[in-house]
């Protein structure tokens, strides 16, 4: 980006941020028009929360699978156009390692809706660079502690709308109570 930039007047040091930010943004729109937007987006999540239910409102959901997986491979693929071509310039043996389960954690974080995977997205980034400048700066904090970081705030966001349920709950057994006193009265 800083060389992309610079003709324009705009200094930036150099980075491994490059033009894929571009397409990984344009890959965010697409795929928040396609799920949420077009008919084969509906058969889509109506496939991802239950075939049966998939099958009686006349969509087949093999179908709707093989393809879910091709656009999903496509779209993987373009981490390594970013890795190989945007920052490494060639192929580096196990580039990739940890990015498809820190993916699931990043859709887990973000509940799997497109707004919330950028957000979750730009957090594990954060965390992850982050990390590594820290453990440069500072011997005594090693990758593992910034993985059991990664850790807890993925347990966390996983189990944060389990914790106010309990309490939710009490108030909602509450109020049904108080219904037929009030609607006597």
């Amino acid at each position: 980006m800083h060389e992309v930039l610079a003709p324009l007047g705009v200094k930036l040091t150099a980075t491994p941020l490059n033009l894929s930010v571009v397409l990984a943004a344009a890959l965010c729109v697409f795929v928040w028009l396609l799920v949420w937007h077009t008919p084969f987006g509906f058969e889509l999540r109506t496939t991802g929360h239950s075939a049966t239910a998939a099958v009686y409102a006349g969509v087949r959901p093999r179908r709707i699978i093989v393809i879910a997986m091709c656009l999903s491979g496509a779209i993987a693929g373009c981490v390594g156009l970013n890795e190989i071509m945007g920052v490494h310039h060639r192929l580096l043996l196990n580039f990739t390692a940890g990015y498809g389960f820190t993916g699931i954690a990043v859709a887990l974080m973000g509940r799997n809706h497109p707004v919330g995977i950028v957000l979750a997205s730009l957090l594990f980034g954060i965390l992850s660079q982050g990390g590594t400048e820290l453990a440069f700066a500072m011997p005594a904090i090693t990758r593992d502690m910034i993985v059991v970081i990664q850790g807890l705030v993925i347990l966390f966001s996983g189990a944060l709308p389990q914790l106010s349920r309990p309490g939710f709950e009490w108030l909602f057994a509450q109020l049904s109570r108080r219904a037929p006193a009030l609607r006597s009265a």
